[in-house]
């Protein structure tokens, strides 16, 4: 072998063992909807096991979020919209609908992947905080509350070796869901709105659209001693905006592109 090819491979061997400097070491990466909501780019559709496993692919994804809606039965089933007719090969709103029909349903994607309740996800969180987005409501009124808390209960049964957080619209019952064992979230339009609500002091923090929050907002949430975490995040120029705010965790839609711009 020439002495060339021998630089060549040493400079290269060089180059793959250089660590990349994270430039916003106070934000932790997570998936939006597993992997990015609505992204019609994505290798997967938003809410499905694929798209779930996908996130937990990376090493830096320490959170990846969910979108969960109560069934008839008192099951929660993943899936984001309120309708089931666009997205999936069903109708009308989980909420009426039986287990049994449910399992039935494929998302109109690609993939055409199936729809999956959340106990179909690994048990074995392996460290990853597993957030889920509740939909509190059908659209007309809002889920049984006995039958909510049942399944909760059944959550927090069923995995381990990780943590578990709550995103809540309306905050009904948080003194009870924090007492299951979940760490809650408020969405919150800003810093004020989320100040505001009564029972603050039982969140573990909020969760706000990066669009709608400015660093003001980030660090007066921060300074009461509370976790934000930011997402709908899609564009490099959206990635970039919502890093340099150093939210606690940033829920992306893209995350190969948000972890290169974090590490370089």
């Amino acid at each position: 072998m020439s002495s060339k090819a021998l630089i060549l491979i040493s400079v290269l061997f060089l180059f793959s063992c250089k660590k990349h400097k994270d430039l916003y070491p106070d934000t932790m990466i997570g998936g939006h909807a597993c992997a990015g909501l609505h992204i019609s780019s994505s290798n997967y559709h938003d809410n499905s096991l694929e798209a779930y496993k996908y996130a937990r692919s990376f090493e830096k994804v320490v959170m990846v979020e969910v979108d969960a809606q109560l069934s008839l039965d008192g099951t929660l089933w993943l899936f984001h919209d309120p309708e089931l007719d666009e997205e999936s090969t069903g109708s009308g709103i989980i909420s009426q609908k039986e287990d049994a029909y449910l399992s039935g349903l494929n998302y109109k994607s690609l993939e055409k992947e199936q729809l999956i309740r959340l106990s179909d996800l690994p048990a074995d969180l392996k460290g990853v905080r597993l957030i889920i987005d509740l939909k509190e409501s059908d659209g007309v009124e809002l889920i049984d509350s006995t039958k909510l808390m049942d399944a909760l209960k059944g959550v927090k049964q069923y995995f381990y070796n990780g943590e578990l957080g709550l995103v809540t619209n309306t905050r009904r019952f948080a003194s009870t869901i924090r007492d299951i064992g979940f760490r809650i979230y408020y969405n919150a339009v800003d810093a004020s709105q989320f100040n505001s609500f009564p029972t603050v002091s039982l969140s573990n923090g909020a969760i706000f659209r990066n669009s709608d929050i400015t660093v003001s907002d980030v660090n007066s949430v921060r300074s009461l001693g509370k976790e934000v975490i930011i997402y709908d995040v899609r564009s490099a120029k959206g990635i970039k905006s919502a890093l340099e705010k150093a939210p606690d965790y940033l829920l992306t839609d893209d995350i190969k592109a948000t972890l290169i711009e974090k590490y370089k």
